[in-house]
């Protein structure tokens, strides 16, 4: 495991909930400890390393634009250099038009355990919910939306162990969709027999 000082450590988690600090409730620091958490299962599974994974989750929400600032931030506390570009590069290949560029098990793992949270019925209630607070657009709209990410975000899982949690919820998941078309288009109103007419 990679090793960084008591006090680093806490420098770094205190440089990284300034990312999160001003966003909303679905991007906030829980969302920071649930990919925080995420990552170090991953990390434990995919033989990554720990803290670097762990580091990499607390701030990867500096999102690529931010990587620098990010590197810069843990050179000026003494992190090893090559340290700080593994944690950096983390950040750099969190979002789905950049992980095609990640060369470490870390960076795959991060960008797993920051995608995992929108998957599954999980996902799609925290995205939808997301899209129809900060865009102006329906709630259909927002779920179609989800439900495209969704199959973005799966097509690119990285780890072995993130696609088998994937595959744990894709059951439900579809369950949770027919239903929601069901309700929207109210087609089980058109079965004939009415199967909830009176007997």
């Amino acid at each position: 495991m990679t090793e960084l000082t008591q006090s680093q450590i806490a420098e770094i988690e205190i440089f990284s909930q300034a990312a999160y600090l001003e966003l909303d409730d679905t991007h906030n620091l829980n969302h920071a400890r649930k990919t925080e958490k995420l990552a170090t299962y991953l990390a434990k599974h995919e033989n990554g390393d720990a803290q670097i994974c762990r580091l990499g989750a607390l701030l990867h929400q500096y999102h690529p634009e931010g990587a620098d600032k990010v590197e810069l931030f843990l050179k000026s506390i003494g992190v090893d250099e090559s340290i700080a570009s593994r944690i950096a590069h983390c950040v750099r290949s969190v979002e789905l038009d950049t992980i095609h560029e990640a060369k470490s098990i870390e960076a795959k793992i991060v960008f797993d355990a920051d995608k995992l949270q929108t998957l599954g019925p999980y996902g799609l209630i925290r995205e939808v919910v997301y899209r129809t607070r900060k865009k102006d657009i329906t709630f259909v709209e927002a779920f179609e939306e989800a439900k495209k990410l969704q199959e973005m975000v799966r097509a690119n899982l990285q780890t072995k162990t993130a696609k088998e949690i994937y595959k744990d919820m894709h059951k439900l998941t579809q369950e949770v969709i027919e239903n929601f078309n069901d309700w929207n288009e109210l087609s089980f109103t058109m079965d004939i027999p009415d199967k909830y007419s009176q007997k």
